[in-house]
């Protein structure tokens, strides 16, 4: 049985460096974590998140939405709205993927199924599955505290 903080240890960003990363990178960043949480996330639960074909998608969606913004004809920015929402939309699927991955995984290998508020998984994306995956370890040691009080209860 792997150890639960095996994916904090892979991931190694604490979310606040994330978000200040994304801001410096003016959102590159951000891509560089999709991918590299993506390989580490299915390396370690072994469940498939996200194809080489869906990250391309993405890719584009996003870069091609960016630069119709830059044309100042209606329908280019129109269309570049389009294309930045269908990409928050495959961002969010993904963090909905992510999200049963990360459940699954813990709940198999750990026999705990940590709280991942899906509120939150539609509003900050990336940044709360990187708080997620960094929380787990806190999740987990307070879920067998929680398990430990009623055995001492009943044991008094």
């Amino acid at each position: 049985m792997s150890d639960i903080s095996t994916l904090k240890e892979k991931n190694n960003l604490k979310t606040l460096h994330f978000i200040l990363l994304t801001v410096v990178t003016m959102g590159l960043y951000s891509v560089v974590w999709l991918h590299k949480t993506t390989t580490v996330v299915e390396e370690v639960t072994q469940i498939k998140t996200l194809s080489q074909t869906g990250l391309v998608v993405y890719l584009a969606l996003c870069g091609i939405g960016g630069i119709f913004f830059t044309v100042s004809d209606p329908r280019f920015i129109a269309t570049g709205y389009a294309m930045t929402v269908i990409a928050q939309l495959i961002a969010i699927a993904w963090c909905f993927r992510v999200r049963r991955a990360l459940r699954a995984y813990t709940l198999t290998k750990h026999n705990f199924e940590p709280r991942m508020n899906r509120l939150y998984s539609v509003l900050f994306t990336f940044y709360h599955i990187n708080y997620c995956i960094n929380d787990m370890a806190r999740a987990k040691h307070k879920h067998d505290q929680k398990r430990q009080m009623p055995q001492e209860s009943v044991a008094a």
